[in-house]
């Protein structure tokens, strides 16, 4: 009697079958999403005539940027799984999902101005972060640090920099200045018009995905400082996120920063979710995660002395006081303990639903959310002008 093999998502990718997937993946999706990706692009070039236009012009600009941000948030919305999502005491688990008469949901309840930290998984770890703004209505206000060579990719890199994406050479000497300039204009975008601005700012503060090569530096970097390694994620680095969120808060007093741990069933701790889940295998071959595992820290406050983030008294400018960096250093390197908690338990768990969760399946809200996600050209260009005039 023959068995029955195993899901094909708890097999690393170089196991699986030769040729695995659909081919309906294989070319429907590639033409799909490059379709979107194009007509996403296309409606941001559309738009650079707005700068020409006096006084208005520059406002009106950024807003079409942002519906298109938030559009290429929508594209992402044909990921065929699920967030399973839990939290510990904020935000409450009870008022996080908004839920129509018929149980769908219609809104992820999330505050409008945070900083995001992340492990980093895999390089679809992103992806799911931005479809939680979209369903929390913040999609059009995230802003990603990420790897200054993905700044020159065609296309994709055009508009990333269209969105005003922060690039960074992952060197605190390299990036300061860069940083400084990115984060005061995103402070004064956030005080400036009568519509108050959404901002998301995700940080993945262990600056890579897990893998061979990071995990030895991980652990030098503990045998440097005496302290024990982690197993399922790499020490995080803490320079440049105090520094985030020291710029920010002046002018952003009610910052709040959400500390999300991401998990992935079907992966062995300690193993990397990349050799599990790449876009790739996700997207071209249909073998999506059954669930993503989401789990939500909320802290506010910050700066107050009740807040249990360290470091953040804004008396001192710029966080350059070593004793308060090293402070805030420790605190970071605690939650990434509890971090590694939380991705061991889950490792058991796998795809199992624990009790009390919220379950949201990825997918479209409104019909109109598909002109955002294929924006850019004939009628999506048309509607998107209309509604900024």
């Amino acid at each position: 009697m023959s068995s029955t093999p195993p899901p094909l998502y708890t097999l690393p990718i170089d196991k699986r079958p030769p040729g695995y997937g659909p081919w309906f993946s294989k070319i429907v999706f590639p033409i799909v999403f490059n379709l979107g990706i194009l007509g996403i692009s296309s409606a941001q070039f559309l738009f650079l005539p707005l700068l020409l236009i006096p006084i208005l012009g520059r406002p009106l600009f950024r807003r079409a940027i942002a519906w298109t941000k938030d559009g290429f948030g929508r594209l992402l919305l044909c990921a065929p799984t699920s967030l399973v999502i839990t939290t510990d005491e904020q935000p409450e688990l009870a008022t996080i999902v908004e839920r129509d008469s018929n149980g769908d949901v219609v809104k992820i309840n999330l505050p409008d101005r945070m900083v995001v930290i992340a492990n980093h998984q895999a390089y679809t770890d992103w992806m799911y972060l931005w479809i939680l703004a979209c369903y929390s209505g913040y999609g059009d206000g995230i802003t990603i640090l990420l790897k200054a060579s993905l700044k020159h990719l065609p296309i994709v890199g055009w508009g990333m920099q269209f969105f005003r994406f922060i690039f960074l050479k992952r060197s605190w000497a390299a990036d300061k200045d860069n940083l400084t300039q990115s984060l005061n204009r995103l402070a004064r975008l956030a005080k400036e018009g009568q519509m108050r601005s959404p901002l998301w700012l995700l940080i993945f503060p262990e600056g890579t995905i897990t893998s061979d090569n990071e995990r030895a530096k991980s652990k030098r970097y503990a045998d440097r400082e005496r302290v024990d390694d982690f197993v399922g994620v790499l020490h995080p680095r803490s320079t440049g996120l105090l520094f985030c969120l020291r710029t920010l808060l002046p002018s952003i007093p009610d910052l709040k920063l959400l500390d999300v741990t991401i998990s992935y069933p079907g992966v062995p701790f300690g193993k990397y979710p990349q050799e599990w889940y790449s876009l790739g295998s996700v997207f071209l071959r249909s073998v999506p995660p059954p669930v993503v595992h989401v789990h939500l820290r909320l802290y506010s406050d910050l700066g107050s002395a009740s807040c249990e983030v360290p470091s953040l008294d804004l008396s001192t400018p710029g966080g350059s006081d070593p004793a308060e960096a090293k402070e805030f250093e420790i605190w970071l390197r605690s939650v990434w303990a509890v971090k590694e908690q939380w991705l061991k338990r889950l490792a058991v768990q796998g795809a199992t639903v624990e009790e009390g969760a919220e379950v949201v399946p990825i997918k479209q809200l409104r019909w109109s959310d598909w002109v955002a996600a294929f924006g850019g050209g004939g009628v999506a260009t048309l509607y998107a002008v209309a509604r900024l005039l």
